[in-house]
């Protein structure tokens, strides 16, 4: 999904370089996750119940306000 692929990207590149041990932790663990689970995460509000993963999905959504859409 290019919509997930946009997001994910945009957090690795403006905060993954800089995140602590634990929200580079979390963030592979969201990946592990399917993509229609992440997209709810990301788009759809779901919140996810671990919260270290909660954290990294709202440190992803907070890059999406910084992110330029590419095409």
């Amino acid at each position: 999904m290019r919509e997930l692929d946009q997001l994910l990207l945009g957090y690795l590149e403006l905060r993954y370089p800089s995140a602590e041990s634990a929200q580079r932790d979390a963030f592979v663990q969201l990946l592990e996750a399917q993509d229609p689970e992440i997209f709810g995460y990301l788009v759809k509000g779901v919140v996810p119940q671990s919260q270290p993963i909660s954290d990294v999905v709202r440190a992803i959504l907070e890059c999406a306000g910084s992110l330029q859409v590419r095409t």
